[in-house]
């Protein structure tokens, strides 16, 4: 990765990039640095960068134009980063996302802010490392460089240390302890010592959810999240949109998956009168006539299912449910770039906070394309190993998604 960072102060970067991991990922040509001095692409002999603010005010403004020079003879291809109070915070996902780029380009803001116009112009993204004010842009600068360059393939020597640390599940990290084994009357929990790497792993992600819990409830805070089966529009597999059969199986499976991984409800979409009838009588046998006696687990997750015509409804109704939109996901069997993956999308769901959230499963041959376009993101699909076979039941693939979202499958 190339990183280019813009500064009045370069002499700032001089010794936190020649120690420890940062060092290292230089020398083995893994990041590239860059230092540039804003005031080099200044018009005047004295290298003014600043200048009062218009309409008064206490402090000093960063000027456009050296700002504004320097991005533009240096771009080539980067990922422009203004750093900022105001901007979008700086979390593990944000810090996953900006280390895919090959080249980021930092700029450090400096005084009482940098004029308006450089974002409007030359800027990508603004970011900001927290709720508080700093001198400058420099520090929350190095804060990103260190982050991302963690996250580049071959900087760390053990690669299990980036997908075990704080955030990188969407939780603060488990307990660490090393020898001795008791320090002041204080010893290691028994579990850590007994060699039972499954009863281990139990341990951590228990005691990793308790100290999100305490410590940053924000993050352990439960989206309201819903799901749809849906039967119009969908596709044939010449790629005609069409309506497709409720199937008995489809709605007891999907209502028992959809209850074991936690979700508000599920919602069938189908348009036709005589099917939605006849769909009615087997929810109302199971959720309130002889059916819930006679297999209450049957009948408790059947309870979460609806039936509605379309998928308009199904949003208005989480809407005036959860009192905004949802936010809306699609899946597929079909590669459909762009996609997100499930450790983004995880880090995405960490950040929906209040907002709730609706999957939508397509069946047939997958959801009508104008349905994929309306969506915020499109989940990858779900593909075995070694061969292009790719025919999964509807049935197993939101089973093996919803794990991969909320379950086990978290770790892949």
């Amino acid at each position: 990765m190339t990183v280019d960072v813009l500064t009045l102060f370069p002499e700032m970067f001089a010794s936190p990039f020649e120690e420890s991991i940062l060092k290292r990922a230089r020398e083995k040509g893994l990041l590239s640095l860059n230092i540039h001095n804003i005031r080099n692409y200044t018009s005047d002999k004295h290298q003014v960068a600043d200048d009062y603010p218009y309409g008064g005010g206490a402090g000093m403004v960063m000027k456009a134009e050296p700002v504004v020079n320097a991005v533009e003879a240096l771009q080539s291809g980067h990922y422009r980063v203004l750093m900022t109070p105001r901007g979008t915070p700086l979390t593990q996902s944000v810090v996953r996302r900006l280390s895919r780029q090959k080249k980021l380009m930092l700029v450090c803001g400096r005084y009482e802010g940098v004029d308006e116009r450089v974002s409007e112009l030359v800027i990508d993204e603004e970011i900001s490392v927290g709720d508080f004010v700093l001198s400058g842009g420099e520090l929350p600068a190095m804060m990103l460089i260190d982050a991302v360059t963690r996250l580049i393939p071959g900087v760390l020597g053990n690669e299990a240390s980036v997908s075990e640390e704080s955030f990188s599940g969407d939780l603060l990290e488990y307990p660490q302890y090393t020898r001795p084994a008791e320090f002041r009357g204080m010893k290691v929990p028994d579990v850590l010592l007994s060699g039972n790497h499954k009863e281990i792993e139990a341990w951590r992600k228990e005691r990793a959810l308790d100290k999100t819990r305490k410590i940053r409830p924000d993050l352990a805070a439960q989206v309201s999240v819903y799901g749809a089966l849906v039967h119009y529009p969908v596709t044939d597999k010449r790629g005609d949109v069409i309506s497709t059969s409720i199937t008995p199986i489809d709605l007891h499976d999907m209502s028992r998956t959809f209850h074991t991984y936690g979700l508000k409800k599920l919602f069938i979409v189908s348009p036709h009168p005589a099917q939605n009838e006849a769909v009615r009588q087997m929810l109302d046998f199971w959720q309130e006539g002889a059916g819930k006696a006679y297999n209450s687990n049957r009948a408790e997750a059947l309870s979460l299912t609806r039936l509605t015509e379309n998928i308009d409804e199904v949003v208005s109704r989480i809407a005036r449910e959860e009192g905004q939109t949802p936010e809306l996901w699609v899946t597929s069997a079909r590669l459909q770039e762009p996609v997100t993956g499930y450790s983004e999308a995880r880090g995405r769901l960490a950040g929906l906070k209040e907002k709730p959230l609706l999957i939508l499963f397509g069946t047939g041959w997958g959801l009508a394309q104008t349905i994929v376009e309306k969506a915020d993101i499109r989940l990858a699909p779900v593909k075995g190993v070694g061969h292009d076979f790719n025919h999964l039941s509807v049935r197993s693939a939101a089973a093996v998604i919803l794990d991969r979202l909320f379950g086990n499958g978290r770790s892949l």
